[in-house]
């Protein structure tokens, strides 16, 4: 008895012991493990009342269907009756440019299984007016991208009349398309390889674009030679384009479809078909021109959807289906729906004329350059032009040059500081001796403005010596501080890339020496010389601007700021290098006095150097830079665009 009694006891234990180990779910657990199934589409181990391989080809198929977006689920409340329990949803759409997230809540029935429960599935757990075999189908639409607009409110880039230029394949057999698409990209001058690949991987029916050509580009195609080649098709369409192809081009930047690489790279942002802006300002303020797209979350009968690679092209083609597929079919129920947003324009400083001017001034110019015109007084840029063999790439707002003696300036104002005035003496000889090397004047150097000559005939004349040899008065740090209250070394943030110049505070010896006349490690911008410009003929600091109402957070380079009186004395100074020196050729301009600097600064190891062109100058409230780089002494190459572009602005 006593041995019995001892082996019920242990089997009750073990009893026990299983049912402690195997504790009765009282639904949360499940319905935890339900939530984490329906946010990863993944059903697990959990239990349905149908095969889990169903209710998994169901979830993948809704996942599939809505791309990268997906919901998270958590539990919001379990209510349990005897055997049964009815589970609370709450789902959260996170959705691409949708600011506030979709959210709502569904419910999910579970029936007690033993110490398990068993899921009713259905795909109104996952959204409420879902119906078995539905996809949900996201669209994405979008609003009216914003225009670029000048000074005076007028549209910069708007709607303009293009031609697509392509291959129609229709008809054409492999052979006769590879040929037509060879002929057509030697006549356009694009890559006939290239292009004929292209060809080759669309379809046999489609339209293979090739060009897109502005209308006055494509007038100039021979009509006769086009129509020869077999299958060419002309569409015509508009693109938002500037005034014309080189205009403010690497101000403007382009548009263009967006590509896979672009859709990769926004995570979700961009959508196939979506207008994207590329370079300039279309890529910088592209969210604010581009305005917020509008989303769709639809549901969609599947046995209505017809798939994406078939081409019906007969009244009795069906769908996947097998449904005939003009019969009525259910309408889509919208789920979720958001209306798009127009884009707002961006508002620029430049007055179209005056940027037209600057780049017909540079047309002709066979290196890479540039012209940068200022308003001193507010600091608006008012154009903004590089030569075409700067080819795309922003020389005014990127170069980094010596800006050779237009800084010159810079150094005028050091001296200024040091006690000078215009009319203290300095000495002028053919050649000075700075720690061991040698500085001469320039080519044709004026002899008579040679010997004890005033600092204003020295900035006339552009004398070297006279500059280098103050160089043990006037300490590089205190070089930097005249620099940074003319404007070079400041923080601004113009919306688009900008170098801001930069003056090194450690330069010694010879290499200080240099930088007392624009050479050494002096690195400026064109963009850098028209705020110098315009920080004299105001008398303050002048902080440049591209967006109307865009703050560029600005902060000044080191050093005390300029003073009325020292911009007065500039003034004077430069005043005389047109009534008595090398820019005589703006005296001949009417109105207000003109003033300016000419600059040749060295570079390269060519023996003899080659030489960069520089002119600043100004007349009234317009202030202008002048930078060609490869050019003769600044006179030469660029005295006779700063007088154009000033006359230009005067309305000459």
């Amino acid at each position: 008895m006593i041995r019995r009694a001892t082996t019920l006891l242990l089997t009750f234990g073990l009893v026990l012991a299983g049912t402690a180990c195997s504790p009765q779910d009282n639904g949360t657990s499940t319905a935890e493990d339900l939530a984490k199934a329906l946010g990863s589409h993944t059903v697990g181990e959990l239990s349905f009342d149908k095969p889990a391989a169903d209710v998994q080809k169901e979830l993948t198929g809704l996942s599939e269907s809505i791309g990268a977006v997906w919901p998270t689920v958590s539990v919001a409340g379990v209510a349990i009756t005897d055997d049964t329990a009815r589970v609370s949803l709450d789902y959260s759409w996170a959705i691409p440019n949708v600011a506030k997230p979709w959210t709502y809540t569904t419910g999910a029935d579970m029936k007690r299984n033993g110490n398990d429960w068993t899921i009713a599935w259905t795909p109104e757990m996952v959204e409420p007016k879902l119906a078995a075999g539905d996809r949900f189908k996201l669209t994405t639409t979008h609003g009216v991208r914003a225009g670029i607009l000048a000074a005076d409110g007028e549209e910069i880039v708007k709607e303009r009349p293009v031609k697509i230029v392509g291959i129609n394949k229709d008809g054409l057999s492999d052979a006769e398309a590879e040929t037509s698409a060879k002929a057509l990209a030697a006549l356009i001058d694009i890559d006939p390889e290239a292009y004929a690949a292209k060809v080759k991987a669309y379809g046999p029916v489609a339209f293979v674009d090739a060009i897109t050509l502005r209308a006055e580009a494509f007038a100039a195609l021979d009509p006769a030679k086009l129509d020869a080649v077999k299958g060419v098709l002309v569409t015509s369409a508009t693109q938002p384009l500037a005034p014309s192809r080189t205009f403010a081009q690497a101000l403007l930047g382009s548009v263009h479809e967006a590509t896979a690489e672009d859709i990769e790279k926004s995570k979700g942002k961009v959508v196939a078909g979506q207008v994207v802006g590329s370079g300039g300002l279309q890529a910088s303020f592209d969210a604010q021109l581009a305005g917020t797209p509008g989303v769709t979350i639809s549901a969609v009968a599947a046995t209505t959807a017809t798939p994406a690679t078939s081409t019906p092209t007969a009244s009795t083609a069906t769908n996947d289906a097998g449904i005939p597929a003009d019969a009525a079919s259910p309408p889509a129920k919208t789920l979720f729906s958001v209306d798009p947003t127009d884009g707002k324009d961006v508002k620029t400083t430049l007055l179209t004329g005056l940027q037209s001017a600057a780049e017909d001034a540079l047309a002709e110019v066979k290196t890479p350059s540039s012209i940068v015109v200022m308003r001193p007084s507010t600091g608006a840029i008012l154009a903004s032009a590089n030569g075409p063999d700067s080819a795309g790439y922003n020389t005014a707002f990127l170069g980094q040059y010596a800006p050779g003696s237009t800084f010159k300036i810079a150094t005028s104002l050091g001296l200024l500081r040091q006690g000078m005035t215009p009319s203290s003496t300095v000495n002028c000889t053919p050649q000075f001796t700075a720690d061991g090397k040698k500085f001469f004047n320039a080519p044709g150097y004026a002899p008579e403005a040679t010997g004890e000559i005033s600092l204003t005939t020295a900035v006339a004349h552009s004398c070297n010596t006279a500059f280098v040899s103050q160089f043990e008065n006037l300490s590089q740090e205190k070089l930097a501080d005249a620099a940074g209250a003319l404007g070079i070394g400041m923080e601004n943030d113009l919306g688009l890339a900008a170098f801001t110049g930069s003056v090194p505070r450690d330069s010694a010896g010879t290499e200080h020496a240099a930088s007392m006349i624009g050479q050494g490690k002096v690195q400026v911008s064109p963009l850098n010389m028209a705020t110098m410009m315009s920080t004299v003929v105001k008398g303050s600091a002048v902080v440049p601007r591209l967006v109307d109402g865009y703050d560029g957070k600005a902060k000044a380079a080191e050093g005390a700021a300029l003073t009325a009186k020292e911009a007065a004395d500039l003034r004077t100074l430069m005043r005389a290098v047109v009534t008595e020196g090398y820019l005589n050729i703006l005296g001949e301009l009417p109105g207000p006095g003109a003033i300016g600097k000419t600059g040749t600064a060295e570079y390269g190891n060519d023996v003899p150097p080659r030489t960069h062109s520089w002119v600043i100058a100004a007349q009234g409230d317009i202030a202008v830079a002048v930078f060609v780089e490869d050019g003769d002494l600044g006179a030469v190459t660029g005295g006779p665009l700063a007088k154009t572009i000033l006359a230009a602005a005067a309305g000459k």
